[in-house]
């Protein structure tokens, strides 16, 4: 059976996902994914699959949760968030209902963006016989998606923290600007585990064999060096996204609950 607190925490879980059964998050997890997979199908033909993933995981993606959180964040916001503070109800288990909810939409986004990725390929390859110049195996696509969801989380805590401080656009341009000079910058430096952006894009370098500027990690290419595929980035980055997810998600419940109680 289970146990009073984990069907708790599904109550809190499931009320906050009806706050949003209606509203623009569905449409923004649809089309955000299908936005790029398509512009790389349209643009980029014999490169569709690399650039589908590098799009999605240097600009798309933090865009998606950037307005995601800010939805979600602006829901209570806008009263204040005094109608959730006059709830009697753990303040640290609804922060954890945003963040769980968050964490559960970024997924299907990108369950829907490699899905597609993977049939869009097959498509293009066995019936309009693109012939790619590098070709990804649906393996590769598939780790590169759980990687790269893994690799995001991290980003939920802190831009629902950002939202509730700065306000939903400020918050937008600060964590995309931040996230896109960590994830094609940071990501190319051995210290880039310190970087929670540039996680990602470092562990596609080891799975897709292409750095976050789109071109191949081999030698003579611009911004290559050896250890962007040292096969030792995959278990750092994981444990380092683990890491940053866990101590933004505590040091923010720690935050909200506090704010509550100074109300």
């Amino acid at each position: 059976m289970r146990s009073k607190k984990q069907t708790g925490d599904q109550g809190y879980l499931h009320a906050e996902a009806l706050k949003y059964k209606h509203g623009t998050v569905g449409k923004l997890t649809l089309l955000m994914p299908v936005i790029c997979v398509m512009m790389s199908a349209f643009l980029t033909h014999v490169y569709f699959a690399v650039d589908s993933f590098n799009w999605w995981y240097t600009g798309f993606a933090a865009g998606y949760i950037s307005l995601l959180c800010g939805i979600i964040s602006e829901k209570d916001r806008k009263l204040g968030n005094r109608a959730v503070w006059s709830l009697p109800c753990d303040m640290g288990r609804i922060w954890d209902s945003k963040v769980l909810y968050g964490m559960k939409m970024t997924g299907a986004a990108v369950l829907l963006h490699t899905g597609a990725t993977i049939i869009i390929s097959f498509l293009l390859e066995a019936v309009m016989h693109v012939d790619f110049i590098i070709r990804l195996s649906v393996p590769m696509q598939l780790a590169a998606g759980v990687l790269l969801w893994m690799s995001f989380c991290w980003q939920i805590p802190w831009c629902l923290f950002l939202a509730q401080t700065i306000g939903r656009i400020p918050m937008l341009i600060l964590h995309f600007t931040a996230y896109s000079l960590m994830a094609v910058i940071m990501s190319l430096s051995p210290a880039y585990m310190f970087f929670p952006g540039a996680l990602g894009p470092r562990m596609m370098c080891v799975i897709l064999k292409v750095m976050p500027n789109g071109l191949p990690a081999q030698a003579g290419e611009v911004t290559y060096a050896p250890r962007l595929i040292d096969p030792s980035s995959i278990p750092v980055g994981i444990l380092a996204a683990a890491l940053w997810l866990l101590l933004l998600w505590g040091v923010t419940r720690k935050w909200y609950r506090r704010r509550v109680e100074r109300v």
